[in-house]
């Protein structure tokens, strides 16, 4: 489950793409926050996602139309059926209280495992964030599910430093995996979400670089993640959550600590994946998937050597370093 913001963008897509939502639709914010019963920001936010992405169009009246420039403007009221029968859900669900923390969280964590390994204290970490030991527990369990720390004891743990062996290792993992799976996935796989993947790889890349670091990481996200799902092999899918790292380097250090590259950093190579998956090609995908991996790891290599030249990081109060042998040898 995503954000409230996720859950709705992609429900608003899919009743756009199913033509519930037909081109030309006056969408205002007061009317989908009625039928969600969410206030007004989130929504906002959704719809101005939609805009640039060119999804959506502004005109010279209230609210937004759907589709990019549209001749006719449609006025009708939006009702919950619009979305019941586009197969979408006319609720959003909440996010628990610890997965507004565990972004932030996540971040420092990821920051501080390319310096090496750390010790994490639960007591400080609940203290600085002011919530309970239960809070922290489940923060600190969906971080070990990402193979980011590690539970030693009672309530010790350390961050697993991402070294240079670890990365090589993680991609090595993701080698064996992913081209199982998106091949699997290429006879699963409904036309509609593939083409839906290469429609957002080609809006990011016209706006390429004006855009945000959370983009580049939902594009990842269509086909190291999501696309994978439609593997069907869901053991596979959760060894696949611990190579998580590698696609969260990028995801916080791209656009913040390092700048974009010149040239996009995946979209052809993504693209290819999708249409080779598109035209029902499981063994040409699973190659061209391999062939992304291969590439991807000297550019991920890269960026860690970037970060590390100089790093500029303050190490959270409920993280220690520990230094010993293997410590140094990780820096």
């Amino acid at each position: 489950m995503g954000t409230l913001k996720d859950q709705l963008y992609h429900i608003l897509v899919e009743s756009m793409e199913c033509g519930h939502l037909e081109t030309g639709l006056v969408l205002l914010e007061s009317n989908i926050s009625e039928i969600f019963k969410l206030s007004r920001s989130p929504v906002r936010q959704t719809l101005e996602r939609l805009h640039d992405e060119e999804k959506i169009s502004r005109f010279d009246g209230r609210g937004y139309l759907v589709g990019n420039q549209p001749k006719e403007v449609i006025r009708r009221q939006i009702t919950e059926k619009d979305f019941s029968l586009a197969g979408g859900e006319v609720s959003v669900r909440r996010i628990d209280s610890w997965r507004k923390f565990a972004e932030e969280i996540e971040r420092d964590i990821v920051y501080c495992s390319m310096l090496g390994r750390m010790e994490l204290n639960e007591l400080k970490l609940a203290k600085s964030l002011d919530v309970s030991r239960t809070t922290t527990q489940k923060i600190l369990l969906y971080l070990q599910s990402l193979g980011l720390v590690e539970n030693n004891k009672y309530s010790s743990w350390t961050v697993v430093p991402l070294d240079d062996d670890r990365l090589h290792q993680l991609y090595a993992a993701r080698q064996q995996l992913e081209p199982f799976m998106i091949a699997q996935a290429t006879g699963r796989l409904p036309d509609s979400d593939i083409k839906r993947y290469i429609e957002r790889l080609d809006s990011a890349e016209n706006q390429y670089p004006n855009i945000q670091g959370r983009l580049l990481d939902e594009l990842e996200n269509d086909l190291h993640q999501h696309a994978m799902v439609a593997g069907g092999n869901d053991e596979v899918v959760t060894m696949l959550q611990r190579t998580r790292p590698i696609l969260l380097i990028s995801k916080h250090l791209l656009g913040g600590k390092i700048d974009f590259p010149q040239s996009d950093p995946f979209f052809d190579e993504h693209r290819e994946v999708f249409s080779l998956m598109l035209s029902r090609k499981p063994e040409q995908a699973r190659n061209s998937l391999f062939r992304h991996l291969t590439a991807s790891e000297s550019k991920v290599q890269h960026r860690l050597e970037q970060f590390r030249d100089n790093p500029e990081v303050k190490i959270p109060e409920y993280l220690a370093r520990i230094i010993h042998k293997d410590a140094v040898r990780a820096r």
